[in-house]
């Protein structure tokens, strides 16, 4: 094993080892209709916490919905169980994570980045004709998430990395990959695979700054890298010293997005990012 792959096996060891309880719950529901619901239920009955944002997820503006919700029986009524499974396990995931200092980057500056983030790519995926926007949502709010545990297993060096950005004007991925040998976007991949997260937003995340060498689930790649960098744009940056990577001009082919949808993305943006971000992290 390479020196490389001892270290990230190191840095990584202990968070593979201590998934959230209740992420494994929703991950066990099964996929029967009947047996699901009632899962569903008890898990949310058992995490008050996460029964009121969840609550607050669906009587969002991410789904418009006509009339109020007021239990989680009533959201699979209109949502589905499937999609507040994995709405939930977004709002799980962050609540894991949303504690840890990102190095010398602010806190809230990281997750409004991280859930622009999910809401462009919900747009992009949408526009594609996906249905599991859920999915594509939690990649967007999860793909920096290897940053908060390089920080929290080894602060001097995420420190280092963010002095080397703003002083070389360089973007994160590469100065880690030199001073590390691996970037955020592996580290939070290899996560998010040990802890079992579907496959399709695995890659997205490890791929998300080199979209075309995603081998099964290049859209998904594709969707994210494009969101990552218009909200960038849209200044929804992870802080002052952050240098933008380079657009990949190849998936704009991949995602088909035009001036109509990045004004659109703009719009859905602005609109939800402050709603979304008191519902998962106050």
């Amino acid at each position: 094993m390479s020196h490389t792959n001892i270290v990230l096996e190191e840095m990584v060891s202990s968070w593979i080892s201590s998934p959230p309880v209740v992420l494994k719950q929703l991950q066990g529901v099964p996929k029967d209709p009947n047996l699901s619901a009632e899962k569903f239920d008890t898990i949310c009955s058992a995490d008050p916490d996460l029964t009121a944002r969840l609550l607050r997820v669906a009587n969002s503006s991410f789904y418009g919905l006509d009339t109020k919700v007021e239990t989680t029986s009533h959201a699979r009524d209109v949502i589905g169980v499937k999609p507040l499974i994995e709405m939930a396990e977004s709002l799980v995931m962050v609540r894991k994570f949303k504690d840890i200092l990102p190095g010398t980057l602010d806190n809230q500056s990281f997750w409004k980045h991280n859930i622009a983030c999910g809401l462009a790519s919900c747009v992009i995926a949408q526009k594609l004709g996906r249905e599991n926007l859920e999915t594509f949502f939690m990649a967007g709010i999860l793909h920096d998430i290897g940053f908060l545990i390089i920080s929290q297993e080894h602060p001097k060096k995420a420190q280092e990395v963010i002095a080397r950005c703003k002083f070389d004007e360089l973007p994160q991925n590469h100065v880690e990959k030199e001073l590390l040998g691996f970037s955020h976007a592996r580290v939070g991949a290899l996560i998010l695979k040990e802890w079992g997260l579907v496959p399709s937003l695995i890659e997205a995340v490890h791929y998300h700054h080199c979209p075309t060498r995603a081998k099964k689930f290049p859209v998904e790649a594709a969707v994210l890298h494009v969101a990552d960098f218009t909200v960038d744009n849209m200044k929804y940056t992870l802080g002052d010293s952050y240098i933008m990577p380079e657009l990949d001009p190849a998936v704009l082919q991949i995602t088909d997005v035009t001036e109509d949808t990045l004004n659109y993305i703009r719009q859905v943006v602005s609109t939800q990012i402050n709603e979304f971000l008191d519902i998962f992290t106050h």
